[in-house]
């Protein structure tokens, strides 16, 4: 017997877009899934008891995030606390921003990006984190697609906090919206001050930014060249250090090309942990969703996640 087919709702993503987006292609998603259930979902907290309620009713299913990458995170986050997380396969389509967990787009339904294929999965390594919050209690989460500290982690945080001009952008041009988040956050950031530790080496350093990959697409177009394989076992790590605002703002220009060449300032790497840990709280980001700590600790867990294919 299949595995039922949930398809998550996010109707305020996108700037408050999401449901007028999922209405324009609803018919068409349900030609390709025609015994699927929809799921509206009004707050983080519906969510988790929409999605408890699906995983005590059902020992396996498929459950479509319908939202943006911070839908995917959540559903990924509740699916990975399961004691049998392999059992279930997370989808998605994309009606938010950037959707970075669908990149590179391989299906559309109306230029909408998707993985709902039902039939075809993968298993997907996600990257657990341990962090000490602001209570100075341990918390855990997970990540699907990246994580990062530095610029991106405060743009994303910008990003998730717009102002007047930005909630424009966002309404009218995502890629406008991502660039401006990008440079407006330049111009205000300040390197913090971070000691690392990865692959047996431990430096500390000022870090400008800090891209920790499952994904190689970390926001609209910007984007790395690593190597970086679904279920490899491994984490691309992409560092910048002690760089002025005209070096950060040459760096983006070349992510836009997946460009990111190695020398005094910039560190490439492959690793399975990283610990951070900073004498300020810093902002972490993962999958888009932002939260401070002066500790952080990173480990890869493969192939936790089944994924639907597109």
């Amino acid at each position: 017997m299949k595995a039922p087919v949930f398809i998550i709702i996010n109707p305020y993503c996108h700037q408050g877009e999401g449901w007028k987006r999922w209405k324009h292609i609803r018919s068409h998603v349900l030609e390709r899934l025609p015994s699927a259930k929809e799921v509206v979902t009004e707050s983080t907290t519906d969510l988790s008891l929409q999605l408890a309620g699906i995983f005590d009713q059902n020992e396996a299913a498929s459950i479509v995030s319908a939202g943006g990458d911070g839908s995917v995170h959540l559903i990924a986050n509740a699916i990975l606390q399961l004691e049998h997380p392999s059992k279930h396969a997370l989808g998605a389509i994309g009606l938010g921003s950037s959707n970075d967990f669908l990149k590179p787009f391989q299906s559309f339904i109306q230029k909408v990006p998707v993985r709902i294929n039902t039939n075809s999965h993968i298993l997907h390594d996600v990257g657990e984190v341990s962090y000490i919050d602001k209570n100075d209690a341990r918390q855990h989460k997970y990540f699907i697609i990246n994580a990062s500290i530095g610029v991106t982690a405060e743009g994303n945080w910008n990003f998730n906090n717009p102002g007047r001009i930005l909630k424009w952008l966002k309404k009218m041009n995502t890629s406008a919206a991502i660039t401006y988040t990008a440079l407006s956050t330049i111009f205000t950031y300040r390197n913090k001050p971070v000691t690392l530790r990865f692959n047996n080496e431990e430096t500390t350093m000022d870090i400008s930014n800090m891209n920790i990959l499952k994904i190689p697409f970390v926001s609209g177009s910007l984007h790395y060249r690593q190597n970086i394989l679904p279920g490899d076992g491994q984490f691309g790590l992409n560092i910048c250090r002690d760089m002025k605002r005209m070096e950060l703002i040459q760096t983006l220009m070349q992510l836009e090309k997946g460009e990111f060449v190695m020398g005094e300032k910039r560190i490439a790497a492959f690793t399975q942990n990283i610990r951070i840990t900073s004498p300020v709280p810093i902002v972490f980001e993962c999958d888009g969703e932002t939260t401070e700590s002066t500790h952080i600790e990173v480990s890869i867990r493969q192939q936790a996640i089944n994924v639907l294919n597109a």
